[in-house]
């Protein structure tokens, strides 16, 4: 339950249902996916740094009553091309929360760009229960974070369930995003296009 008494939220009282399992996050990296949620984040704050000025479209917060408040035109589209191998049918999704990429010279070009990875990042996040909300939001969001020593005392619960929700929450905001598929993916397309590169170098060399 979502409780804020004399402006502070009661984070004794928030819900941890759907809480990820040990078993279920011990497939995963939880740091490599940690660094790279914190990564999503380095690109948000720094989006409105070089738009200056669209800061107006930009900006965020999350509120204490664990909003995540963005004030974007609604009429920005933020679809994703989706295919299906099976059907071999190419469609836009309004649901799909994975980003588009992480390269910094689209974000620098296109404040589209920006506006759409923000509406993902706050879609992401509102998939989220209340203490995983509250975990995000205080260690990613609020300035200056908040320690974990801090935010166990808050949710009044042991180490080991905190760090269970901890990881759960850093796992499914990167897994939401899709953040592995689209490094992998941009990884792919830059060594490919060494490769071409270097091909054009071979054949002007051998003429």
């Amino acid at each position: 339950m979502i409780k804020v008494k004399d402006g502070k939220l009661q984070a004794e009282l928030l819900d941890n249902k759907g809480t990820l399992s040990n078993k279920i996050i011990e497939q995963y990296d939880y740091i490599e996916l940690k660094n790279d949620f914190a990564e999503i984040v380095d690109i948000l704050s720094t989006n409105m740094l070089v738009h200056a000025m669209y800061q107006d479209a930009l900006k965020y917060e999350i509120t204490e009553d664990l909003e995540f408040k963005i004030f974007i035109d609604e009429n920005v589209k933020d679809y994703t091309m989706t295919y299906d191998f099976a059907t071999n049918y190419s469609y836009f999704s309004k649901t799909n929360t994975g980003i588009i990429t992480l390269d910094r010279k689209n974000y620098d070009k296109s404040i589209e760009m920006c506006m759409i990875l923000l509406k993902k990042v706050k879609a992401s996040y509102d998939k989220l229960n209340e203490v995983e909300k509250f975990i995000i939001k205080s260690l990613e969001f609020d300035n200056p974070p908040e320690t974990d020593e801090e935010l166990i005392d808050r949710l009044m619960t042991y180490k080991n369930g905190y760090y269970l929700s901890k990881k759960s929450a850093y796992i499914k905001m990167a897994l939401q995003l899709n953040i592995k598929n689209v490094i992998k993916r941009e990884r792919t397309d830059i060594i490919k296009q060494a490769m071409a590169d270097a091909c054009i170098v071979t054949i002007s060399d051998n003429k």
